[in-house]
């Protein structure tokens, strides 16, 4: 493998047929020396789109001498010749070429994208240039053809001495998983492999299965005594302006509002109280709150839960703040993260899954993967791989679940499984980190799921409530029944290799009855989900090619649509078939555990029937709760559309979370702190304590403080609102899309880009951004579009390094978008974000804020707008050094009496309200100091 040509191609799009190559690099290396190179730019039919500019740093007049493709055509293929071509995702850059030769290339392909992969497993991302970057391989220019040829050749040799230091067992084990994914990296494993082998002939090569291999630590003991109160003043020898973090970080700065916050949290901790702190940007809440948690853990030897919603603010907290706090002199603690049991590896089902004789190509692509970074991982957490969609049925097969656990009958489960050493750590920590989902799971499971704990803190608050919508509620659809039905055919596939001692034709009349049952179940699943999705379709009005329909029991007083009787037949037919087939799974999982002694692997193999036979009967249950069992305190829908395989799902929910969370969460006698930069409306508490049951607690227990960010939004930020856009319902949607794009390319010009756009419609984004992408490109402007570009972190991280761009999202940038600098200088919120009115839930809610005489738009739409629209505004100013405009295009905030709450919600006393050309001025002279 080490004579080959590298090559790189930059393009102007990705099809081969319709999209012209911009420039070519080549690096011939034999016998792994560089012997050659080649680059040249090639002259592309017209002007480069602004993408590519920034992508590349080209611009229109460097071709201005370049050659045409077809004048050095001839001179690249004899260059290549018949060597292997090498390439960061070679397919597409071969692909090209052979399009522009018009013929096929016969070379050999060598991707390093898909052995970098096998081989790093772990890696951040899987780019060229962050890898060359991680690996330190010098890179001058990335998205340069023969910087990335070159890039590309020194990864492969780079990964080929990585390569070459694998244990035995791991190459080998490597090669046969690579020869049944059919991959070109295969023979170059077997050839290592077969010289490893030589080189040590009496080794023995093994399915070696590593594992985390925790040590025991003895749990502390907790013993119930009176708690000590936490100190106020010590927490300050942390956080105050001559702390140890002022003493040890140059950057750190003494914050009022912070020291305000760890006076409230160590109020609530010390008289087992209800804090709620909305704490605005720049606080420094996680900070507030950690150390007197960990003062208070130490102290009292009492574990502190703390929950969080977003993955982002958790690997903050797990990555650096509570690193930050660990290396202060004199302040030790213990931390754990603790996720879901299907976030860990189960070593005995990988196990299990290796040893089959065969695997489809896709499956042992993943297993190769999984397999190298088995070699690497302390955690068994599936959140240091890269999984994609696609791969969470074979994750499935290979993580922990409850059911199918055989406890201490395991061989791994004392010192090597992965889950036992996160719960071991969470035993033994002081502060335990988790998530809202985990939370809620552990609610939903009367406290069966996390270790014991004393005070709770829930940061990111506001999303509690959506939360615990979605996890008190059942939800279940196609995707999920159709692969419990392909897992479960797997499970029953394993057992051709297996015979009985006794009754054998008994054994095999079972196993054929399993195989004819899981087929008529896949046809009936098939049936009833094609039924539901045309049912819902003919009855439902859809947005944007989704259908929500919501339907109840026969004969509601609401007029709400019941399941047709044609339909409720075929759902008779699927739940008769799913329970028929679980049953036969547990009657074999029983056959084959009479036999246990014969074979050492069947025991795990009769636990996962048994166990997935239990997922089954809970897959039954939940479809027949959700379509038959209508309580008048949940609502019941079902969602999907856009195609006849597209996905379907039947949800249910309760209508108010308040009184379950309540009794499940906050009937305990602990301290309880909830804090978000997001709670308030118009100044007061009063919707976020309703939403979440906190309005059933003595008002002495609750304690309220609203913080003011230590940010100058003055001098900061300039709010601006539109008064003359009208609503599409006024002028027609056509013509409002069109003003709409206009007013929000204007204003984007006037800021030089730079610029984020949020959209409360995927349909409106659209079509605006399909309106304005021709005249960016024509103002140099690079124009990012959610869902149209890429994925939600690389537009944001291809906004951060560009300079003129502008980026439009939907509801996921909101929040969680953090943009620092001079990248971010203006947002421009396109509509108040309140949620579709004809949304299940929400349609649920109001109804019984109706019956219960109250306004249901005042009472509850407004407040959820609200704190999403401070979402939104928050996105500007992430730092004291930041300066930006926030834009409001609905004109309903100045129109509408109670545009006032949302302007009393921000942290901006003035602001300036006109039309959008006015607005387009002063966000000039805003930004830049210059009049028109």
């Amino acid at each position: 493998m080490l004579t080959f040509v590298a090559l790189d191609l930059e393009t102007t799009g990705l099809n081969c047929w319709s999209d012209d190559i911009i420039e070519i690099g080549l690096v011939k290396v034999i016998d792994g020396q560089e012997v050659d190179r080649f680059q040249s730019l090639v002259r592309p039919k017209g002007s480069l789109p602004v993408r590519i500019k920034r992508l590349t740093g080209l611009r229109d007049e460097d071709f201005s001498e370049a050659p045409a493709l077809n004048e050095i055509l001839s001179g690249v293929l004899s260059f290549i010749a018949d060597l292997p071509l090498v390439g960061h995702n070679i397919k597409f850059d071969r692909d090209f070429l052979a399009a522009a030769a018009r013929r096929p290339l016969a070379n050999d392909l060598y991707d390093t994208l898909e052995l970098a992969k096998y081989l790093l497993p772990s890696a951040g991302n899987h780019r060229l240039g962050e890898l060359c970057k991680e690996l330190n391989i010098a890179m001058n220019h990335r998205h340069r053809a023969l910087d990335d040829a070159l890039g590309a050749a020194r990864l492969l040799v780079t990964l080929l001495e990585r390569l070459e230091k694998f244990e035995a067992d791991l190459v080998w084990q490597l090669s046969q998983l690579l020869k049944q994914a059919g991959s070109a990296w295969y023979p170059v494993l077997e050839a290592l492999s077969g010289r490893i082998i030589k080189q040590f002939p009496d080794r023995k090569i093994t399915h070696r299965v590593p594992g985390a291999r925790v040590e025991e630590v003895p749990v502390k003991d907790r013993p119930q005594q009176e708690k000590k109160p936490v100190s106020f003043e010590e927490c300050m020898t942390v956080l105050g302006p001559d702390g140890a973090l002022a003493a040890t970080l140059p950057r750190f700065h003494y914050r009022p509002q912070q020291c305000d916050m760890v006076d409230h949290v160590v109020k609530g901790l010390n008289e087992n109280k209800f804090v709620l702190v909305e704490a605005g940007t720049g606080t420094g809440k996680s900070l507030a709150y950690l150390v007197p948690a960990i003062r208070w853990a130490r102290q009292n030897v009492e574990r502190v839960l703390i929950t969080t919603h977003t993955i982002t603010l958790q690997e903050q907290l797990w990555n650096k703040d509570l690193p930050l706090l660990a290396n202060l002199p004199d302040f030790e603690f213990t931390a754990a993260l603790m996720k879901g049991r299907n976030n860990y590896l189960c070593l005995r089902r990988w196990s299990a899954l290796m040893s089959e004789a065969y695997h489809q190509p896709e499956e042992a692509q993943f297993l190769a993967k999984i397999l190298v970074w088995l070699y690497e991982t302390t955690t068994g957490d599936k959140s240091e791989l890269a999984i994609s969609y696609q791969e969470l049925e074979y994750w499935t097969a290979v993580c922990c679940e409850s059911d199918g656990c055989l406890g201490n009958r395991c061989r791994y489960f004392k010192e090597q499984c992965f889950f036992m050493a996160a719960r071991r750590r969470a035993d033994r920590a002081d502060i335990m980190v988790v998530n809202h989902s985990l939370l809620l799971s552990d609610v939903n499971a009367d406290n069966r799921v996390l270790p014991g704990y004393g005070p709770l803190i829930i940061d990111e608050a506001h999303h509690l409530e959506d939360c615990a919508t979605e996890h008190l509620g059942r939800t279940t659809g196609r995707t999920e029944v159709i692969r419990w039905i392909s897992v479960a055919g797997k499970q029953l596939g394993k057992l051709d290799s297996f015979t009985v001692a006794y009754d054998h034709n008994g054994w095999q009349n079972l196993i054929s009855q399993s195989a004819e049952t899981r087929q008529r179940c896949r046809e009936a699943a098939v049936t009833f989900f094609e039924m539901l999705s045309r049912w819902m379709e003919n009855s439902a009005g859809g947005g944007e090619g989704r259908y929500t329909l919501r339907f109840g029991a026969a004969g509601n007083s609401e007029g709400i649509p019941c399941l047709p009787a044609p339909l409720d037949s075929e759902l008779d037919n699927l739940l008769v078939n799913l329970r028929s087939l679980c049953q036969l799974m547990v009657k074999v999982g029983d056959r084959l555990a009479e036999g246990a002694a014969f074979a050492e692997d069947v025991p795990g193999l009769a636990r996962d029937l048994m166990a997935w036979a239990s997922v089954g009967e809970d897959l039954a249950h939940n479809l027949e709760w959700i379509c038959r069992h209508h309580e008048e305190d949940n609502v019941y829908w079902v969602e999907g559309g856009g195609g006849e395989h597209s996905e379907v799902v039947l949800r249910a929910a309760p209508i108010d979370v308040g009184p379950l969370l309540q009794a499940k969460l906050f009937s305990e006698p602990r301290p309880v702190i909830l804090t978000s930069a997001t709670m308030t409306v118009d100044g007061s508490f009063k919707h976020f304590i309703k939403s979440i049951g906190l309005d059933a607690i003595p008002t002495d227990r609750i304690i309220e403080k609203q913080l003011d960010s230590p940010f100058n939004y003055a001098e900061q930020a300039l709010l601006c609102a539109a008064r003359d856009i009208a609503q599409p319902a006024q002028m027609g949607d056509s013509p409002y899309h069109d003003e709409l794009a206009r007013a929000i390319y204007s204003i984007s010009l006037a800021a030089e880009g730079r610029t984020l756009v949020l959209f409360t419609s995927h349909r409106s984004l659209r079509e605006v951004y399909h309106r304005l992408k021709d005249p960016y490109e024509r103002a140099d402007i690079c124009l990012l579009g959610h869902e149209l570009d890429g994925s939600r972190r690389r537009l944001v991280e291809q906004f951060m390094e560009g300079k003129r761009t502008v980026l439009f999202g939907a509801a996921s940038f909101w929040e969680g978008v953090d943009i620092p600098g001079e990248a971010l200088s203006c947002v421009i919120i396109v509509k108040l974000p309140f949620a579709p009115p004809n949304h299940p839930v929400l349609e649920a809610r109001l109804q019984k804020i109706a019956r219960q005489g109250r306004n249901g738009f005042q009472d509850y739409q407004i407040p959820q707008a609200v704190i999403k629209f401070k979402q939104g505004f928050g996105r500007l100013i992430r730092d004291a050094r930041d300066k930006g405009v926030v834009v409001i295009l609905d004109g309903r905030l100045v129109e509408k009496k109670y545009g006032a709450k949302f302007f009393n919600s921000l942290p901006l006393g003035e602001h300036f309200r006109g039309s959008w050309q006015q607005i387009v001025t002063k966000v000039k002279f805003w930004l830049t100091g210059k009049e028109e």
